[in-house]
């Protein structure tokens, strides 16, 4: 994988989302200061559609191309030439979302990334971050970051300041109403019907994420900002406008029980407005009441705003020391998630490490295949989940559905498949998860793949009893010299067996010794 150059210049960022297409036209300094020159949005109900029909409807495709066409103008007005669009849940669970952007295409020359569940995290987390760098309630010890969209709501659980558990779950203000049909219903039914349906969703989150050890709460989002306009004093000092528990509480159940003509007389709410904020104000008020926080932190942070520090200094992603640290403590969470081994997780996931390191010259891989080869280490046995046979197999299928914090789709791929091959058959033509990668991406998965392989064989019994694994090579021999404790004879001939991948790759099999002790 190619690292991608920082931008500079004028630069435009389109955010599809499921009620609204929104343009921030910014410009971006040699120095990757980034200053916001132009905001617009259009309200468009993508979301309306797929969440109800599973499809985009003619009507709403050509809506969003009048949008478009649009902000093409705006952009062109400023000279921007560099775009980066993208496109979340209501496109993306769109049946016909391949021809809906092929068209905005042709049309508009814009082309759109659909980005997963993991990447919408790791955006919001960006501009929050940036936003919020120094502020108490982000580096509390227990913090909560929430979005709730329209079709979905966004939670990073945050230990000062880093992610440790983050999860995409389908509560969006947009879904439920499409989903729970509540224009058939009476208001007060309407209101039942969405609290049970968000209560059951968060004794999901319960599972995943605990919600009762939360201290701080930072929400981010269009209805949440619509409640500290409302209740904030003001923000002409430029402080974070902070909502104490009981009048956010307050005021969500004040919304509550208003009907739509005395939301729109009193708030004077536009129709997109309306659609939106019961939904998510009851989601955000479930959400808050099940912490112990006082306040509400309310940031104006938006998933363009990650957008744009994404492309301003893009190689912060890709090279800094704590982002690594949030996608193995993601991956980490999906492994307590399938009860795997840790320990043996861990302890495999160092040694390979340990071996990439020693073989840059050969591999000529970066730090993002490294942390790739982590979490596949991390993670190679989720599959004994389902079934000890054939468990690598089943880790693939397993890696290949799920999400993990600050990777790719691509990127998940290459890991699943690179656990596939941590044991048994190598890859061959006839498995399609391999051939469907690109020949880059499957040059990498063979690399890095030989390596887990190889140390992998050196906990085989998974007893942690190789300490260190050092390659030793000389013009004709490659040594892979063991230090540990005990007798490591079964790890010699279990890594000397799950050799052959190595030695297809990297030219040479591995001598599997004890390291030499010198008197």
């Amino acid at each position: 994988m190619t690292d991608i150059e920082p931008a500079t210049g004028l630069i435009g960022v389109l955010d599809m989302g499921a009620s609204a297409i929104r343009l921030v036209v910014a410009e971006i300094d040699p120095r990757r200061n980034v200053r916001v020159i132009e905001e617009a949005s259009r309200g468009v109900q993508l979301g309306r559609d797929t969440f109800s029909g599973g499809v985009i409807r003619s009507q709403t495709v050509d809506a969003a191309l009048e949008a478009l066409d649009g902000f093409r103008h705006i952009m062109n007005g400023y000279g921007v030439a560099d775009i980066r669009a993208v496109a979340t849940s209501a496109v993306r669970e769109a049946r016909n979302a391949d021809m809906f952007l092929d068209r905005i295409q042709g049309r508009t020359d814009i082309r759109f990334e659909i980005i997963n569940e993991a990447e919408e995290s790791r955006l919001a987390y960006l501009a929050v971050r940036d936003a919020l760098r120094r502020h108490p309630s982000f580096r509390a010890a227990r913090a909560l970051l929430i979005e709730v969209g329209g079709g979905s709501t966004s939670l990073s659980a945050l230990r000062r300041g880093h992610p440790t558990r983050s999860g995409v779950y389908p509560l969006g203000s947009v879904r439920l109403r499409q989903q729970l049909d509540l224009r058939r219903h009476t208001p007060e039914l309407q209101v039942a019907l969405l609290n049970r349906y968000i209560a059951n969703v968060v004794e999901e989150i319960r599972v995943e994420i605990p919600l009762d050890r939360v201290t701080h709460v930072i929400a981010i989002g269009g209805d949440v900002r619509f409640v500290a306009a409302q209740l904030s004093d003001g923000d002409t000092d430029g402080q974070v406008p902070e909502i104490s528990r009981e009048r956010f509480l307050d005021f969500c159940s004040e919304i509550e029980r208003l009907d739509e003509d005395s939301l729109v007389d009193r708030f004077r709410l536009s129709a997109d407005q309306l659609e939106t904020l019961l939904p998510a104000l009851l989601i955000y008020r479930r959400l808050v009441s099940e912490t112990a926080t006082r306040t509400v932190v309310v940031s104006r942070a938006s998933l363009r705003a990650g957008v744009l520090i994404d492309v301003a200094e893009p190689k912060s992603r890709l090279s800094a020391e704590d982002f690594a640290h949030q996608v193995l403590a993601s991956a980490d969470t999906l492994g307590h998630r399938y009860r795997f081994d840790r320990e043996h997780g861990h302890h495999v996931a160092m040694l390979a490490v340990r071996l990439f390191d020693q073989l840059r010259d050969e591999h000529g891989l970066g730090e993002r295949d490294r942390l790739l080869l982590q979490v596949a280490a991390l993670l190679h046995d989720v599959g004994m989940y389902v079934s000890l046979r054939a468990h690598h197999k089943h880790s693939q299928y397993i890696l290949s559905s799920s999400q993990i914090f600050g990777l790719s789709d691509d990127e998940t791929a290459i890991v699943s498949n690179i656990v596939r091959y941590h044991r048994r058959g190598l890859p061959q033509d006839s498995h399609l998860p391999f051939i469907a990668l690109d020949r880059t991406d499957r040059l990498i998965v063979n690399k890095l793949a030989a390596i887990l392989r190889l140390v992998n064989a050196l906990d085989a019994e998974h007893a942690q009893k190789v300490r260190d694994a050092r390659l030793v090579r000389t013009a004709t021999t490659w040594a892979l010299e063991l230090d540990g404790e005990g007798d490591l004879t079964m790890e010699q001939i279990a890594a000397t067996a799950r050799s052959d991948m190595f030695a297809q790759v990297y030219g040479r099999a591995p001598l599997v010794r004890p390291a030499r002790v010198i008197s």
